[in-house]
C-alpha cells in the first residue's frame, strides 16, 4: 500500500507514515505468531530433555500419571516433540474421555535406533481411532518421521497405546 501511495503523483507524508506503522505492526505480529508456532512445535518444557518433560506433564494431570522413563541418550529435538505431543493427547484423551483413575507413561528404547512410548490407562477403553478421533491426528504425525501407532481398547478397558518412533528425523 504504501508503495501504491508513494508512485502517486502528490504522496501525503502523513498517510505514507501512517501505512508504514501498520506494515511494521503487521510484520512484528506476524513474527510474533511465528515465534509461538516455533514454540508449539518445540516446546521449552523439553529443554531438559523428553524424561523430565514426561515428569512435569504428569503433575499437570488432573488424573494421577506415573512416568518411567529410560533413555540412555536423546533422541533428535523433533522426535522428542513428536513424543511428548503423543504423551499429552494421550493423557489429555484419557482424562476426558477414559474415566481412568491412573495412566501410566513409558518410554525406553526398543532396539537399536528406535525408542517406544506406552501410554496405558484403566479406564473403560473404546478408543478408535477409524473414529476420525485425535487418535488418528497422532498416527499421521507418528507416520511422518516413518513411526508406528498401535491402540489396543477393549470396550472395558484398559487402553494401551504404543508409538514407536526412530531416534532421529
Amino acid at each position: 500500500m504504501a508503495r501504491e501511495k508513494a508512485g502517486a503523483d502528490t504522496p501525503d507524508l502523513a498517510v505514507l507514515r501512517e501505512l508504514l506503522a501498520a506494515a511494521h505492526g503487521d510484520a512484528a505480529g506476524a513474527l510474533a505468531g511465528l515465534r509461538d508456532l516455533a514454540r508449539g512445535i518445540h516446546p521449552p518444557v523439553l529443554d531438559n530433555g523428553l524424561p523430565e518433560a514426561l515428569a512435569s506433564l504428569a503433575t499437570a494431570s488432573a488424573i494421577p500419571v506415573r512416568v518411567t522413563a529410560d533413555l540412555p541418550r536423546r533422541p533428535s529435538p523433533a522426535i522428542e516433540a513428536i513424543a511428548y505431543f503423543c504423551a499429552a493427547e494421550l493423557v489429555a484423551n484419557a482424562v476426558k474421555h477414559s474415566f481412568a483413575d491412573e495412566v501410566v507413561i513409558e518410554i525406553h528404547p526398543e532396539r537399536q535406533g528406535a525408542i517406544v512410548l506406552i501410554v496405558t490407562d484403566d479406564g473403560v477403553g473404546g478408543a478408535d481411532p477409524a473414529r476420525g478421533s485425535g487418535l488418528s491426528g497422532l498416527a499421521q504425525r507418528v507416520s511422518t518421521v516413518d513411526g508406528r501407532l498401535t491402540v489396543a481398547s477393549p470396550p472395558g478397558g484398559p487402553t494401551m497405546v504404543t508409538v514407536i518412533l526412530p531416534m532421529g528425523a
